[in-house]
């Protein structure tokens, strides 16, 4: 009797097993024939379930962001909470780290590959799912969901170029400190949230050392402030060159022409008499 097939959950496997290729090796340097040897099966049977390299990356990005959104929401469906919702949240950050970096190249995979309007589209949906899901799940508005969404691409790209994942979990639990009183605390007693805010804002957020900080802008951009004076000293410089030149020009005209020079005298005399 023939095996019978789930075409949905054989494809899933598919990508499943093509995610750590892509990631490993980048969508541009393997082909076709390599991810079905990679992933075991005949380079016929990939192509049945994926007309191209592109619909396999496509498809790829989609799934594990529709994956990642379900998990988080099917862990805390049963959670009433704000606080252990948030709590959960948090640590499901910390724990998908490394899955939130291997997406992002992904993404700048897709980007430089395929069409705008193919890319646009598919942002668009994998952005939804994460803004629809913590604006639900936290009781955020949806713009105060969508800055955080933007935050962690920026983190994730951070955690990649430092190649660190202590530093993303420290922002991460910056992060926290910033967000519970906006989230958790509010949500409970607005006027202590706002108590606690002022006090996060004097330990975390306002400049406590302006001389430091003063003296750390000057070193980092003291390449830019040696060439601001530079070209102020040039300007300063031409500007009297023009002005010297100008008044030596006007010195020889009036050499250039004494007959005219002394035609105006005697023109001044004879209205003076007059």
């Amino acid at each position: 009797m023939p095996k019978i097939v789930n075409h949905d959950e054989y494809r899933q496997e598919l990508l499943e097993k093509s995610f750590q290729l892509f990631t490993h090796k980048g969508y541009t340097n393997v082909s076709m024939k390599e991810i079905a040897e990679e992933i075991g099966v005949s380079t016929g049977t990939l192509y049945h379930y994926f007309p191209s390299k592109e619909k396999i990356l496509a498809e790829m990005i989609s799934s594990i962001g529709l994956q990642n959104t379900e998990e988080y929401i099917n862990r805390t469906r049963s959670v009433e909470s704000i606080r252990d919702r948030f709590d959960m949240i948090v640590d499901f950050w910390k724990e998908k780290g490394e899955l939130y970096e291997k997406i992002l190249l992904l993404g700048f995979d897709m980007y430089r590959n395929t069409g705008i309007d193919k890319w646009k589209l598919l942002y668009a949906i994998f952005a939804e799912r994460y803004v629809a899901g913590m604006s639900e799940r936290l009781n955020i508005s949806r713009q105060f969901a969508r800055s955080i969404f933007i935050y962690f691409l920026g983190l994730s790209f951070h955690a990649i170029a430092t190649d660190s994942m202590e530093e993303y979990n420290k922002e991460i639990d910056f992060l926290d400190v910033i967000l519970r009183p906006l989230i958790v605390d509010a949500d409970e007693d607005v006027d202590k949230a706002s108590q606690k805010l002022k006090k996060i804002y004097k330990m975390f957020l306002a400049n406590q050392d302006i001389d430091q900080t003063s003296q750390q802008f000057k070193e980092v951009y003291k390449s830019f402030f040696a060439k601001l004076a530079a070209v102020e000293n040039d300007t300063k410089d031409t500007v009297e060159k023009k002005l010297k030149k100008t008044k030596t020009a006007n010195a020889e005209k009036k050499l250039k022409n004494p007959k005219r020079r002394q035609n105006k005298l005697i023109s001044k005399k004879l209205t003076k008499k007059r």
